[in-house]
């Protein structure tokens, strides 16, 4: 299936981007403030929902899509108070689901940004987002690897975040390669992931952002 891209569609990635960033902001809050453990769960479908979005499949798959990504976040709700075997089922299968409508999502905005002639905020704003979007894909993949291997990760007695927050936090120092070595990967499969996260975080603002920025500037 081709992804079209919908022309002359102004702040197209404006929503996705401060979502993004809210998502950041709320995000430690998640485990510090009591009963707020939702926020997690509800930045990441906001977040997603907006990624679907940018797409310009035909409407029925868009509601298709979205019916997923609600699936997605009751089941990641479900398994906030509910840590058995069927919870966490659901939430490796929509994880799939939700690595499925990022990457679309990011594909949807990298051929639009390819495909402008001039850079405008707007396109430089989907840029971010599609970093912003790498390091979560990551978090997914880790939360899937930690699925099958509890002991895939070696996190510190020291910290007490939710293994969600440890491994959203260890995403995305994988992927601006600062590596304070904290949580570090045991399983075989957690450490070629951390690595070719840390090649895409080195590699896409070294061709993708700084063209961009370049582009810009002219």
């Amino acid at each position: 299936m081709t992804i079209k891209i919908v022309k002359n569609d102004k702040n197209k990635y404006t929503s996705l981007f401060i979502n993004l960033i809210i998502f950041f902001l709320l995000l430690p809050l998640s485990d510090y403030i009591k009963h707020a453990d939702f926020l997690f769960p509800l930045s990441l479908f906001l977040i997603i929902i907006f990624a679907i979005k940018t797409l310009n499949f035909p409407q029925k798959i868009i509601k298709l899509f979205f019916i997923l990504t609600a699936l997605s976040f009751f089941t990641n709700l479900l398994n906030l108070y509910d840590q058995s075997g069927i919870s966490r089922l659901l939430t490796f299968v929509t994880n799939i689901f939700d690595i499925i409508f990022l990457t679309l999502s990011i594909l949807s905005i990298y051929h639009k940004i390819n495909s402008e002639t001039k850079v405008n905020n707007d396109v430089l704003r989907g840029g971010v987002c599609i970093y912003l979007m790498l390091g979560i894909i990551w978090y997914l993949f880790y939360t899937i690897i930690y699925f099958f291997d509890i002991n895939a990760f070696h996190f510190p007695d020291y910290r007490s975040s939710s293994e969600n927050i440890n491994l959203f936090y260890f995403s995305f120092v994988t992927l601006t390669t600062v590596g304070y070595g904290d949580i570090t990967p045991v399983n075989n499969f957690a450490m070629i992931f951390s690595n070719l996260e840390g090649l895409f975080g080195q590699l896409f603002p070294a061709i993708s952002i700084a063209t961009l920025v370049s582009l810009y500037k002219k």
